[in-house]
């Protein structure tokens, strides 16, 4: 019995595995624009649904993106939260475009060296938050419904 208990508590702790990235607290002269969409890595077809991203546009004029509970494959044993910080970006009327290359992300405060950020681009509108990358050799799409009230 205490083989089956453990057994279970080991696959438990592996089922629930999460590198998590803390979130920075936003400040008053910082803007937050967070949704909720599908990520998809294009090379394979996996797709992450309901995944969370939060970008923070910083005061020294740059953003942080944040994504939440990510994988990349359907065989990735752990999710993680991700911080890419040092974005550039441009408002356009009522739209805001983001942008950035060569970006080491980190994941629970450590560098992912193997999966540079390459080619990032995106948007946000009213409405939404849309962006293409690559990770490493992985390249991806998210797109997202907003949830917060931030105007731009």
């Amino acid at each position: 019995m205490k083989k089956i208990f453990t057994l279970f508590l080991l696959v438990s702790a592996m089922v629930s595995c999460h590198i998590v990235t803390p979130e920075e607290p936003v400040n008053d002269s910082e803007k937050a624009y967070e949704s909720y969409g599908l990520l998809t890595i294009t090379s394979s077809g996996f797709t992450k649904d309901n995944l969370r991203v939060k970008i923070v546009e910083k005061d020294d004029a740059t953003m942080d993106l944040y994504m939440f509970e990510v994988k990349f494959a359907a065989a990735m044993p752990v999710t993680i939260d991700m911080l890419v910080s040092g974005i550039g970006f441009a408002k356009n009327g009522n739209e805001i475009h983001f942008y950035g290359d060569s970006i080491i992300p980190t994941a629970g405060g450590k560098p992912y060296e193997k999966y540079v950020i390459r080619d990032l681009e995106g948007n946000i509108t009213a409405d939404s938050i849309v962006l293409s990358n690559f990770y490493g050799e992985t390249p991806s799409i998210y797109a997202g419904k907003r949830i917060d009230n931030t105007k731009l």
